[in-house]
């Protein structure tokens, strides 16, 4: 009998689309089904695939290990975990954005701003226990400091607070996406130091643990509860298919074939 293709598709929120995409290819066949329960792979005799429910950060990983022949993930997180896997399709599903906040009232550092982009210091620092990190670095108080209040979400008062926090050296970033972020702030040479969060991004400005946060921004109403700014996008989010390259390699005919069904139903 021949082996049916190993597809992983992630737990959480792109979890329906994700089902609904593979149904209108024709890869599965049981709508009643609840892929929400505690079991974690369903193999019917009668499907043309056998399905791996995983959690989305995982994804890549069990496709580049063979684990899976095929997956679904979101671009974030293959920006983020560098998995060597082929991505052939991006299926527009789960649609969202990386970016930038800051709470609307945001203490900036003006004094000695060296605003000379070709001397200024380039580079960044991270530090994956936020507790070791506050410990290590302490705001230097005597600097002169002003606030800047955000009245209104205008394009240009988001402009200016962007200008005046990306002036500074060492802005304190909190994020889950370390290697975006770095990647990101060295790019447009700003130095930042990094304090690695694995939830509640949007707690970290609050609390005073960072002056920016970057994080996935989905319809901003999270950022709106929270007195949250968004003041730039680093790149649009969307679930792409990804293939094991050996599985390519090795089955190429049946892998050929699934990514020409879902294409054709994107």
């Amino acid at each position: 009998m021949k082996e049916k293709v190993r597809i992983a598709i992630p737990k959480g929120r792109v979890l329906e689309d994700s089902l609904d995409l593979l149904r209108k290819s024709g890869f599965i066949k049981h709508p009643d089904e609840d892929y929400n329960s505690r079991k974690l792979i369903f193999n019917y005799e009668d499907d043309n695939a056998k399905l791996l429910i995983v959690k989305p950060w995982d994804v890549p990983t069990f496709v580049e290990y063979g684990a899976a022949d095929i997956g679904i993930a979101g671009k974030d997180i293959l920006l983020e975990k560098f998995k060597n896997v082929y991505e052939p399709l991006d299926l527009g599903i789960g649609r969202c954005k990386i970016a930038v906040a800051v709470h609307k009232s945001i203490d900036v550092n003006i004094k000695n701003v060296n605003i000379n982009k070709e001397t200024a210091h380039i580079g960044y620092a991270e530090d994956d226990d936020a507790d070791e990190f506050l410990r290590k670095s302490q705001r230097d108080e005597k600097n002169k400091k002003t606030e800047i209040e955000i009245n209104q979400n205008t394009a240009e008062n988001i402009e200016n607070i962007k200008n005046a926090l990306y002036l500074l050296n060492n802005i304190r970033v909190a994020t889950k996406y370390v290697n975006i972020t770095k990647d990101f702030f060295k790019k447009k040479g700003i130095s930042v130091q990094i304090v690695k969060l694995y939830g509640n991004i949007e707690l970290a400005p609050l609390t005073g643990l960072c002056d920016v946060i970057v994080d996935l921004v989905s319809t901003g109403e999270t950022l709106k509860q929270n007195n949250l700014l968004l003041i730039e996008e680093i790149a649009v989010i969307t679930s792409r298919l990804i293939v094991n390259r050996a599985s390519l390699k090795t089955n190429p005919k049946e892998i050929h074939n699934v990514i020409m069904r879902i294409n054709q139903n994107i």
